[in-house]
């Protein structure tokens, strides 16, 4: 099936609806942030059937470090990607959210995009009192779906059942068989609960008015700055809108 591009290196959608761009809004900072985030979606494409295809930033910005506006550059390539995509999914990890993921779902929200929101850390804020997993001011928005899930009690359940279905075993390859097969099914089933939330949101309509869905687009053009009106040029822009239309996303 031919498809369009609707921003570089993206593929956009055929005439038909989806596949559903995702853009994987998250930390890449560590081997184990870089790892989990393929291993999602290689999990969500496979168990979806191809419906949906995240976006990793991770794979596409090593060219990019060179340029004397580097810094400018990549915030313009990564916002272009949220405006892009029919969904974002952000990664809210860790006592602290990363910043570059607040500031991503901040904007997908303020084009009434759909989100979902990965939460796999069972700790709650830091310094505080309270239980809620992170800030409440990123909590509440519409057309959001929160997928939370502790992944050290999800690990120890699978590896329970795994080590029993193999008859226990105490040796060092023993348990290392054991673990590597955990990793597969603990990626499966974080994509299949991930699933489950593009799934719902997808049901969801744009907190927008029908009159206002575009214009806030068109109007998000000129808010970055540094040349983000240029990268995303308004013939671009109107390529991505129809393409949302299409897919329901917009």
């Amino acid at each position: 099936m031919s498809r369009s591009k609707a921003v570089d290196g993206t593929p956009g959608a055929s005439n038909t609806v989806g596949p559903y761009l995702v853009y994987s809004a998250g930390g890449l900072f560590t081997q184990h942030e870089l790892a989990t985030n393929v291993m999602i979606k290689e999990a969500v494409w496979r168990l979806s059937g191809g419906k949906y295809e995240l976006l990793l930033p991770q794979s596409r910005e090593l060219e990019l470090l060179d340029r004397p506006d580097v810094d400018a550059y990549i915030r313009n390539e990564d916002l272009r990607w949220v405006v892009g995509a029919d969904i974002i999914l952000a990664r809210f990890d860790g006592v602290e959210l990363d910043s570059g993921t607040v500031i991503e779902f901040a904007v997908a929200k303020s084009l009434g995009k759909p989100a979902v929101i990965l939460r796999c850390d069972f700790r709650g804020l830091n310094g505080t009192e309270r239980t809620d997993p992170y800030n409440p001011l990123v909590k509440n928005w519409p057309r959001t779906v929160e997928v939370h899930l502790d992944s050290f009690v999800l690990w120890a359940e699978l590896l329970a059942e795994y080590r029993q279905a193999a008859g226990g075993g105490d040796t060092f390859e023993g348990a290392l068989e054991a673990e590597l097969g955990v990793l597969d099914r603990s990626a499966d089933e974080v994509a299949r609960r991930v699933i489950g939330g593009l799934e719902a949101v997808l049901a969801m309509e744009s907190p927008y008015p029908a009159e206002y869905q575009e214009k806030v687009y068109e109007a998000f053009r000129f808010c970055p700055g540094s040349g983000f009106d240029e990268m995303l040029t308004a013939g671009e822009l109107g390529e991505i809108v129809q393409r949302l239309k299409r897919n329901g996303t917009l």
